[in-house]
């Protein structure tokens, strides 16, 4: 897997400039300095959190007494301040609603002294490549506002680091350092984009979310009584530039579009759009060979543009090529999770123990952190990247390692293996997984591995040893607070009588 080469900002912009113009003295009336406590989970130890520790970004006040700023400025929080620039009083604040896929978070603070002679800042378009703006934030180094000048360099869909989703964004040719991300972009004295991170080891490249981005965010939070994000069509195309393969397909000399490769289970797609399938159009808009639509007159974008600014339940017509023959279809935009979960924030890691085996979904956060630690890369979880959900296996569960005892001594260096099958049954879940070894009436309980090997416990002895690995290893519970209702009642449960929480 390629790690991505864009990282979140703590600071962003830090060549400072004096504040001075009368328009700049009402953005700084909206300039928000952000203080947040985070403690983030331990993935290896998925039972146990690592530790707080202390950041700040920035963020500008918008209508509503709210104030916006990115998702990863506040992800993992556990206590947060703000101040208003030029202001050394701090306020408690409180997180409204944060999306992030998008990056993207509101805040308040109920103290309404805070908003006291303060700006609001008007939302504005995105803007066209070549117009100047200018970036405010907090750099590190210094207490005070900072300002900067750039011009936009490029409009066009990238991936946000903070959840490694593709959107519209915005490239602005400014230079950037660790400090204040969430900090605006402004035009005209107003908002047309929140600064969210910049390309590693290149020069005067940021980036920003644009607008259209933040007013689907701010729509979603008005139309809906809990936030629904940004649904997603759950397919993976290819493109057909190949004039031999649009030939297989039997598309005519000038019809364009993208072959389907896979769908998602679960998705909105599932059971509608098939593999093999051409897109041609979405909404009427024809879709290119190489998978691009236009967009005004910023040039071509990609056609995931299209249904990025959906909300979920809208209705999306499709027209597509099908065994040669043209089929118009209707989806209904909807979330779902992929068997391999998104980049995942303010929740805590799934896990079960079973005689010292712990076992855990996969998921982006857990690769990140066998990949970035000294644990070594990941290995055999490498290939499972792309792997798709089937109606008989919605999500991988891994051996994440083995708590040593002596009932599983043999297996104390098995790691970071996904499991296939328990008893010969092959698993859905960690949920199927639980189901059928607490169920199991045999001697033995074996577990198959994607390498092939295995680990045969016996049921009864690892049964009864789980409460005291547990609680050799200061581990309050076998399993995290989400599989609770997947347990026996402890008075029920074989080995483990008496011993509450477990």
């Amino acid at each position: 897997m390629k790690k991505t080469f864009l990282f979140v900002l703590t600071a962003l912009f830090v060549l400072s400039a004096a504040i001075t113009a009368a328009d700049n003295g009402f953005i700084e009336r909206a300039m928000v300095k952000i203080f947040t406590v985070e403690n983030n989970p331990d993935y290896y130890q998925p039972w146990q959190m690592t530790g707080q520790q202390s950041s700040s970004g920035s963020g500008c006040i918008i209508e509503g007494n709210r104030i916006l700023t990115n998702a990863h400025v506040v992800s993992n929080n556990t206590f947060i301040q703000v101040n208003k620039s030029g202001e050394t009083q701090k306020y408690v604040a409180r997180v409204v609603a944060v999306d992030h896929e998008c990056d993207l978070a509101l805040l308040t603070v109920d103290d309404k002294d805070f908003f006291r002679n303060s700006s609001t800042m008007p939302l504005g378009d995105v803007p066209e490549p070549g117009d100047s703006v200018k970036v405010f934030g907090f750099p590190v180094g210094g207490d005070k506002l900072s300002v900067t000048e750039g011009v936009v360099s490029r409009i066009e869909i990238g991936q946000y680091s903070h959840s490694l989703r593709s959107f519209l964004t915005i490239q602005i040719d400014a230079a950037i350092n660790p400090g204040n991300s969430g900090g605006p972009v402004i035009r005209n004295n107003q908002l047309i984009g929140v600064a969210f991170q910049g390309l590693e080891k290149a020069q005067s490249i940021g980036y920003a979310i644009p607008t259209v981005m933040i007013r689907h965010f701010l729509n979603d939070l008005k139309k809906n009584k809990k936030y629904k994000g940004f649904p997603t069509l759950g397919i993976n195309t290819q493109s057909l530039e190949n004039e031999s393969y649009r030939k297989k397909l039997g598309m005519p000399k000038r019809q364009t579009g993208v072959v389907v490769e896979a769908v998602e289970y679960g998705s909105c797609s599932y059971g509608i759009i098939k593999p093999d399938d051409v897109i041609l159009a979405i909404d009427g808009v024809k879709i290119e060979n190489d998978g691009t639509v236009p967009y005004g007159s910023r040039g071509r974008l990609d056609m995931s543009f299209i249904t990025d600014l959906k909300y979920t339940g809208d209705k999306v017509k499709i027209d597509i090529l099908r065994d040669k023959k043209p089929v118009k279809l209707n989806v209904v935009m909807t979330n779902y999770v992929p068997i391999l979960p998104r980049t995942e924030y303010d929740v805590k890691p799934t896990y079960y123990i079973y005689g010292g085996v712990v076992f855990t979904p996969l998921t982006i956060n857990y690769i990140y952190s066998i990949w970035d630690s000294s644990r070594g890369r990941p290995g055999i979880l490498e290939r499972i990247l792309y792997e798709n959900a089937t109606d008989e296996k919605q999500q991988i569960v891994v051996l994440l390692q083995v708590l040593a005892d002596e009932t599983n001594k043999g297996y104390h260096n098995v790691s970071n293996i996904p499991v296939v099958d328990v008893n010969g049954e092959k698993i859905s879940g960690i949920k199927d997984l639980i189901n059928k070894i607490e169920n199991c009436k045999g001697e033995y309980v074996e577990i198959g591995l994607e390498d092939l090997s295995k680990v045969v416990l016996e049921t009864k002895k690892s049964r009864d040893a789980t409460a005291h690995i547990l609680g050799r290893y200061g581990i309050v519970s076998d399993r995290s607070e989400n599989l609770i209702e997947s347990k026996p009642s402890a008075g029920n449960t074989p080995g483990l009588p008496g011993v509450p929480g477990l």
